[in-house]
C-alpha cells in the first residue's frame, strides 16, 4: 500500500458549472417520498424542489430563494418547514442536527414563510427562504431545510380498520456564502492505493481538505500510469460539496487488471479556484 500525501497547483483548465446536488432523502427533482405500513394503504407522495439552495448575501444583507413543496397524495397534508444544522461526514453522508449546535449554523439567521401550512392534494406551495446575516459575518453558514408532514389516517377499501401512514422527512441543503469575505483554499492532503489480489485492479482513496472559510464544490479524476509514464486510463471522482475546515475522502476503484510492476495514481481536483490541485503516489503489484 502506497502513502504519499501531496498537493501542488497546476494550471486551471476548466470552469465548474454548478448543478443541484440531491441528498439520499431527496432523490430527484419533485422528489417523491413513499411510506406505507400496509399493502392496503395508499402510498403517500410528497416532494420538494430544488434539493439545494445556495445564497450569497453581503455582510449585513439579505438573500432569499424559493423552495417548492409538492403534495401528490390523495389527501390534504399539514406541512412544516424548519431549518436545522448540517454536518457532512468525510464519506459524504449528511447528518441533520438540532439548530444552533454548530458554529456555522445558519438557522438563527433564516426566516421561513410560510413555516406551516395545509397543502391540498395535487397542489404545490412556494416557501420563501430568506437569510439575513450580521455585518460582521464572514465566510459561510450552513443548514438543512427539513420538511415534515403530519401522519395521515387511511381506511382500506374493505372498510376494516384504519392505518396510520407516516411520510418520511424531506431535506434540502442550504449553503450561504457571505459575499466579499470568502477565502477559497483547498488541498489534497492524503492518498492511499492498495492493489487487489491476483492483479484484479486497485482500491484508491483521495482525501481533499477545505482550508478556507466557505464551502467548495469539487470535481476531479484519478489517472493511472505505468512505470514508463504511459497513461492506462482514468476514473472520475464524484462531485461533492466540502464544508469549511472539513475533509472529504473519495473512494474509487480501478477495475482493470494489473500486471506485476510499479504504478502511479495521479489525482487532479477542481474546487473553483484559479488553479487545480494535484497529488500522486506510487504503488506496486508484486504478482500472485
Amino acid at each position: 500500500m502506497g502513502r504519499v500525501p501531496q498537493g501542488c497547483p497546476v494550471p486551471h483548465l476548466t470552469r465548474r458549472v454548478r448543478t443541484a446536488v440531491w441528498l439520499a432523502l431527496v432523490p430527484a427533482v419533485a422528489l417523491l417520498g413513499f411510506s406505507a405500513i400496509s399493502a392496503h394503504a395508499q402510498p403517500i407522495r410528497y416532494g420538494i424542489s430544488p434539493g439545494e439552495i445556495e445564497l450569497v448575501p453581503p455582510p449585513g444583507g439579505t438573500a432569499s430563494a424559493v423552495l417548492v413543496v409538492y403534495n401528490k397524495a390523495p389527501n390534504t397534508a399539514r406541512m412544516r418547514v424548519a431549518v436545522q444544522d448540517l454536518y457532512v461526514r468525510p464519506d459524504g453522508v449528511a447528518d441533520v442536527l438540532e439548530p444552533g449546535k454548530l458554529s456555522w449554523s445558519v438557522a438563527r439567521f433564516t426566516r421561513v414563510q410560510p413555516a406551516e401550512f395545509d397543502l391540498e392534494a395535487e397542489r404545490q406551495m412556494p416557501v420563501r427562504i430568506a437569510v439575513t446575516v450580521p455585518r460582521d459575518a464572514r465566510g459561510g453558514l450552513y443548514g438543512m431545510i427539513v420538511v415534515t408532514s403530519t401522519p395521515v389516517l387511511q381506511t382500506p377499501a374493505a372498510g376494516k380498520g384504519t392505518f396510520i401512514v407516516v411520510a418520511p422527512k424531506l431535506a434540502a441543503r442550504l449553503l450561504v456564502a457571505i459575499r466579499g469575505t470568502e477565502v477559497v483554499q483547498g488541498a489534497i492532503v492524503n492518498m492511499l492505493a492498495a492493489p487487489r489480489p491476483r492483479g484484479a485492479g486497485a482500491d484508491i482513496r483521495v482525501a481533499f481538505r477545505n482550508k478556507g472559510n466557505v464551502h467548495l464544490h469539487t470535481r476531479g479524476e484519478v489517472e493511472i500510469l505505468d512505470a514508463s509514464g504511459q497513461r492506462l486510463g482514468k476514473v472520475s471522482l464524484p462531485e461533492a460539496v466540502v464544508l469549511p475546515a472539513s475533509t472529504r475522502e473519495f473512494k474509487i476503484s480501478w477495475d482493470k487488471s494489473l500486471g506485476p510492476g510499479t504504478y502511479t495514481a495521479r489525482a487532479v481536483i477542481d474546487y473553483g479556484a484559479d488553479v487545480l490541485v494535484s497529488g500522486e503516489l506510487s504503488f506496486a503489484y508484486r504478482g500472485p
